[in-house]
This record gives structure tokens, C-alpha cells and sequence, in this order.
């Protein structure tokens, strides 16, 4: 009885070590991102109609994966026409891109 106890209470903390690596991580997958052209033709044509370059270009290198996700699904609620393949292409951009980058900030 004691070792069926230990056995769940060790199946137990290693769900939750789990959970919590994989929830707190912010490293939410979106793929590779893609060439500097597209990146800069996605912001140029979807994100300037609405925000100047600067608004953007200031939150490079300050959101993880999954805040650009939150950020660009409350633009796309907001009326940002994008397409599914746009929208994760965008995300995978703005996580990657460090701050100051010319791709977004010229």
C-alpha cells in the first residue's frame, strides 16, 4: 500500500513539473520565421494601415512568442484582415526579430 502511494504521489509531481515547464515556458511553437522581405511586406501591408512603424518597432524584443500571439489575435478581433498562414508568419516575425531591427523600424 505505501509503495502504490509513493508510486502516485512520484506520477503525480512529475505531471505537474510538467504542466508547469510546458505552460510556463512562452515558447509557444509558431514555425520558422520567414525571410526579412516577408516580414517587412506582412507589417507594411497589414499592421502600418493602423499603427505607425515606431508603435511596432518599440515592442520588438519585449514580447515572447505567446504575447505577440495574444497581441495579433486582439488586432485580428479589432478588424486585422490577415489569413491564418499571415498571422503566423507576422507572430514568428515580431518574436524574432531583436529590438531596433531594420526590417521593421526603418
Amino acid at each position: 500500500m505505501r509503495r502504490t502511494r509513493q508510486s502516485l504521489l512520484y506520477l503525480f509531481l512529475v505531471w505537474i513539473i510538467f504542466v508547469l515547464v510546458n505552460g510556463c515556458s512562452g515558447a509557444t511553437t509558431i514555425g520558422e520565421a520567414p525571410s526579412e522581405e516577408v516580414c517587412s511586406a506582412i507589417v507594411d501591408t497589414k499592421c502600418v494601415k493602423c499603427h505607425y512603424k515606431t508603435r511596432i518597432c518599440d515592442a520588438l524584443g519585449t514580447k515572447s512568442v505567446s504575447k505577440w500571439k495574444k497581441t495579433i489575435k486582439f488586432m485580428k478581433k479589432q478588424g486585422a484582415q490577415l489569413t491564418d498562414d499571415e498571422q503566423n508568419k507576422v507572430i514568428a516575425c515580431l518574436s524574432s526579430l531583436p529590438k531596433g531591427s531594420n526590417v521593421v523600424c526603418q
